[in-house]
């Protein structure tokens, strides 16, 4: 149960850059200006202007099938999100220094 909360709390927390989204789902950056824009997805600003996109509202946005990746179903998507986040938490492991999270 504790760690069930613990991967909760992760996906709340997790956001994604642009950089992230377009290596692990191999959309453009394009794609993802048509994301915002039609505000299938949550994300904000950074204060030096980049984009954040939230963890968990990707993935809500996928399993409700209003987002769409190209040439990919939606459990292919939803595995590479997962295998980033699993990537993710990993490296956080191995270099406490780089903690992300």
């Amino acid at each position: 149960k504790r760690t069930s909360r613990l991967i909760q709390d992760i996906d709340d927390e997790l956001e994604m850059t642009t950089k992230d989204l377009i290596g692990t789902l191999n959309v453009s950056e394009s794609t993802l200006y048509r994301w915002r824009k039609k505000q299938l997805v949550r994300y904000r600003y950074t204060e030096g202007g980049d984009v954040r996109y939230f963890f968990k509202s990707i993935v809500i946005a996928t399993k409700c099938n209003r987002l769409r990746v190209s040439g990919m179903r939606n459990d292919e998507v939803l595995g590479r999100l997962n295998r980033f986040k699993d990537n993710l938490i990993m490296s956080s492991c191995l270099n406490p220094k780089n903690r992300q999270l």
